[in-house]
């Protein structure tokens, strides 16, 4: 495997910039049924026909804010969209905050959100709730009402749930809150990106290491982060085919 690894890192480093960074993502693909999800995303889709500006906001929680600007999921799946789209405008802003439940991340769309009238606003959120013991019936009604402010501001909108970790799992039960984000997609007609499941899938198969030390962490997170960009960026090509 160590073997494999390098040979994968060397051959990257020899390939141009579109190719390296496929080859680089290769070894955190997943299956096919986690990413690809039903709903569709009609105007973002319109506007990737059009070749108009496009505009993503992510707003979450601290996984999303990320260990910096650099360092986070949103501007990876930054770089893989306009890699996909060398001809297009894409912008994705990042308003990840710590802390935060789902009803509060919603009091927030007013100003972190709709100013920027953006095609698409991925969601990511469930975490604080779990790990708060929030009422899920509240947590699904705060899904609920925020899924419908964005439509109204004419925004297509992407649900994602939780990090995955098997300590996280150990100790908090993410089940109740996971199951309603999957019934407020289902109800609402929202793609879900399965982050839990996706990274589950990575560490079952052995692509990551997600209990290791201190000193590791953020080099492991950068490409947990580049990996989710990666594949967040496939859900929404597929989402706006």
């Amino acid at each position: 495997m160590r073997l494999f690894v390098i040979s994968i890192g060397l051959l990257a480093v020899m390939l141009p910039p579109a190719e390296r960074a496929a080859a680089e993502s290769a070894h955190c693909a997943v299956p096919r049924e986690i990413v690809e999800d039903e709903p569709r995303l009609a105007q973002l889709a319109a506007d990737f026909k059009s070749d108009r500006a496009v505009t993503i906001v992510v707003i979450g929680g601290a996984s999303t804010a990320g260990l910096g600007p650099e360092i986070s999921y949103p501007y990876f799946l930054e770089a893989a969209l306009r890699r996909h789209h060398p001809k297009q405008s894409i912008t994705v802003l990042n308003r990840g905050v710590g802390g935060q439940t789902a009803a509060q991340m919603a009091a927030r769309f007013a100003k972190d959100v709709f100013p920027a009238a953006p095609s698409l606003v991925v969601w990511e959120t469930g975490t604080v709730d779990a790990v708060r013991g929030e009422d899920t019936n509240a947590f699904a009604d705060a899904l609920t009402d925020g899924i419908a402010a964005v439509r109204q501001h004419n925004s297509g909108v992407m649900l994602m749930d939780m990090q995955f970790s098997p300590g996280a799992v150990s100790v908090i039960n993410f089940e109740p809150y996971l199951e309603a984000l999957y019934q407020a997609a289902a109800l609402e007609g929202v793609y879900l990106f399965q982050r839990f499941n996706m990274m589950k899938y990575w560490d079952e198969a052995g692509v990551f290491a997600f209990n290791v030390p201190r000193e590791k962490r953020a080099a492991v997170a950068r490409e947990v982060y580049e990996c989710l960009g990666e594949r967040l960026a496939d859900a929404i090509d597929y989402a706006a085919r």
